[in-house]
């Protein structure tokens, strides 16, 4: 049996369909707020059987959650995470993305699990605009950090000091991933959003993989004999313009027209937190998250294609563009209903 955490987020969902097709028994952790019936209509709306799927409550920073939960499996999807980008949640962040994963890694030594999955993030890298980033780019802390990167860098170190205490593990980092989920969450924002109207674009560029990629490859690594070692994956590297243009075409708006200037952060950090004091919300972004977005940054996304070829296996991303139009689709069929 597999235990999945994080399995209502976007790549979860997709990773419990993906399990179940291969005819695998999952455990799935989920906390009480967790979105369980939108992911079980998910996969059903797939087509897929939830006779192999079992749910479990816990958090992965408690101990004996984990412990419970991983009773009778053999191996670890780590995919809990809590991403924001509010800097009043940095606590917080580190409390789950790295403290989550310190207990589920404690956890699996004590219990005698072994094989370890971890989906982390390119922003647990280091980031250069000279070449694109690639696994062996340097975390360095510094100005353009946010708290959710350094959350997720201290967590990969957790899981690297699990390789060194005896687990066998594999790390993936994606970059900004697109799919199927709460649209009004995470990148889910970006259709409702655009669906409302949005007619600025960041400057920069960024890499984009769909979910439905990054539980499609974390599966295929952790079926073949890879081990002790992580890969980036990145369909392709666009400009937001392009990205931002795509997925306003997606749910019928307007593309937008004007490019953020830099003097446009100062007040849009202004406006994002006056709205978070008076309605509760998070920040849609912080001041470091939007510089960072006027950056020309990109990823190298091949290491796991020629890795899994080496092992015989023929694995490929499917096109952005493709995924945005899927998901695109898919927010129009929720908003007219």
């Amino acid at each position: 049996m597999d235990l999945v955490t994080g399995a209502t987020g976007i790549v979860g969902r997709e990773l419990l369909s993906q399990l179940l097709v291969s005819g695998a028994s999952v455990r799935a952790l989920h906390r009480k707020d967790s979105a369980v019936q939108a992911t079980v209509e998910f996969i059903t709306n797939k087509g897929i059987s939830l006779d192999g799927l079992e749910w479990v409550l816990g958090d992965t920073r408690d101990f004996d959650d984990m412990c419970s939960a991983m009773c009778g499996c053999s191996r670890v999807f780590h995919l809990a995470a809590l991403v924001s980008f509010s800097p009043s949640d940095a606590e917080t962040l580190m409390d789950v993305n790295r403290g989550g994963t310190e207990t589920v890694v404690n956890a699996m030594l004590a219990t005698g699990l072994k094989d370890l999955i971890y989906v982390s993030s390119v922003a647990a890298l280091g980031h250069t605009t000279k070449h694109p980033i690639n696994e062996d780019t340097p975390f360095e802390d510094g100005p353009l950090v946010t708290a959710y990167s350094l959350s997720k860098y201290k967590a990969e170190l957790e899981v690297w000091r699990g390789s060194e205490e005896g687990l066998s593990v594999i790390i993936v980092n994606p970059s900004v991933i697109i799919g199927e989920g709460d649209f009004s969450k995470s990148t889910g924002k970006l259709f409702s959003q655009a669906h409302a109207g949005v007619p600025v674009y960041p400057a920069g560029t960024n890499g984009f993989v769909s979910s439905n990629d990054v539980a499609s490859a974390t599966m295929t690594l952790a079926n073949s004999s890879i081990r002790g070692e992580r890969f980036i994956l990145n369909s392709e590297n666009l400009s937001f313009k392009d990205a931002f243009s795509m997925i306003a075409l997606s749910v019928e708006a307007q593309p937008p027209t004007k490019v953020v200037k830099n003097w446009m952060i100062s007040i849009a950090t202004l406006l994002f937190r006056l709205n978070k004091l008076f309605t509760g919300k998070p920040m849609l972004a912080s001041k470091v998250s939007m510089q960072m977005s006027q950056t020309q940054i990109q990823y190298d996304g091949t290491r796991i294609i020629s890795a899994l070829k080496s092992q015989g296996i023929d694995w490929k991303y499917e096109s952005v563009k493709e995924v945005i139009s899927r998901v695109g689709a898919a927010y129009l069929r929720l908003h007219l209903r």
